[in-house]
């Protein structure tokens, strides 16, 4: 299935790259990416994989890193998935 970001997700993303590259280094931030992109590819191939969120019902939940997390839905009318959150694990997720 193919795997979309949403507008939301996507601003997410963006923060998290700029504060990593920013913070730490753009090997840093590129190596988060790599997983992401790893992440995306397997959510696609295997769509209910991860396990439904508790915080959000009809999203499933996606550790990327020990520290960030993808919530995803899945549609299956039009066979994709789109992620709605990319979100720090250590803060109460809302978006």
């Amino acid at each position: 299935m193919p795997v979309y970001l949403s507008q939301t997700a996507y601003d997410q993303l963006h923060q998290i790259l700029d504060y990593l590259e920013e913070n730490w280094s753009s090997a840093v931030r590129d190596n988060f990416l790599d997983k992401l992109e790893r992440s995306m590819e397997a959510i696609g191939r295997f769509p209910y994989s991860s396990p439904p969120s508790q915080n959000f019902p009809g999203l499933r939940k996606c550790v990327v890193t020990k520290q960030v997390s993808a919530f995803y839905r899945i549609d299956q009318v039009r066979k994709e998935v789109e992620i709605m959150a990319v979100l720090d694990n250590r803060q109460t997720p809302t978006f």
